[in-house]
């Protein structure tokens, strides 16, 4: 008897408890938005690399779905302006740049690839910009998955340079785009375009798919 009198007034603390706290959340507490968001930009490629005895590759085509089993990925939180000057004052000059916001920015890559300067295998890397008034360079780190700001250079895969441009037109959220050409030339292996996009500048650089 004492115990079902225990349990029944711990439920009813509990029910009480509840009741309280949904009372105080409908009450006072109101949905907000993130500063920021997630975006994904891709290019896919209509098969995957298989590599044969030696160093033979072949070109592998298992599907005719035009997504293509094979996917060149960038993954960024994009920030807004909201007013403010980007190139210069939000991002300084000169200083690495965590390239979006909260976790890092990534790139996967299903096939090898050559990005401005660097020769890329296949795999996962985090992207920084470090943003000049007549460039920059696009940096590539083998660290992955920390938060945006952990930068250490001694995991630098290598950098490229990159070129930048003036807008005629502010671009109130970062846009990272990977634009392919499109038709390629008959035989020619996939390349595009990479550009990053904020405010009034433009940094971009040129991308290849590596194929013996």
């Amino acid at each position: 008897m004492a115990k079902w009198v225990i349990d029944g007034t711990v439920t009813s603390l509990i029910g009480l408890l509840c009741a309280v706290s949904l009372g105080a959340q409908g009450s006072g507490a109101t949905p907000n938005v993130a500063p920021s968001g997630r975006v994904t930009t891709s290019v896919a490629f209509d098969g995957r690399v298989l590599k044969g005895r030696g160093s033979q590759w072949s070109w592998f085509t298992g599907t005719p779905a035009h997504s293509g089993p094979s996917r060149m990925i960038v993954d960024y939180g994009q920030p807004h302006a909201r007013g403010r000057t980007v190139f210069g004052e939000l991002v300084p000059y000169g200083e690495v740049w965590r390239l979006g916001a909260n976790w890092a920015t990534t790139l996967n890559l299903d096939v090898p690839m050559r990005i401005g300067e660097l020769n890329l295998p296949r795999g996962e890397y985090t992207l920084f910009l470090l943003p000049r008034r007549d460039g920059g360079e696009l940096i590539v780190s083998e660290e992955t998955r920390q938060w945006g700001t952990d930068y250490d250079p001694a995991r630098d895969f290598g950098r490229t340079p990159v070129r930048r441009r003036d807008l005629s037109q502010a671009i109130e959220s970062l846009t990272i785009t990977l634009e392919p050409v499109f038709p390629p030339a008959k035989g020619a292996v996939p390349s595009g375009s990479l550009r990053i996009a904020w405010g009034l500048a433009e940094y971009s650089a040129q991308w290849r798919m590596l194929w013996p």
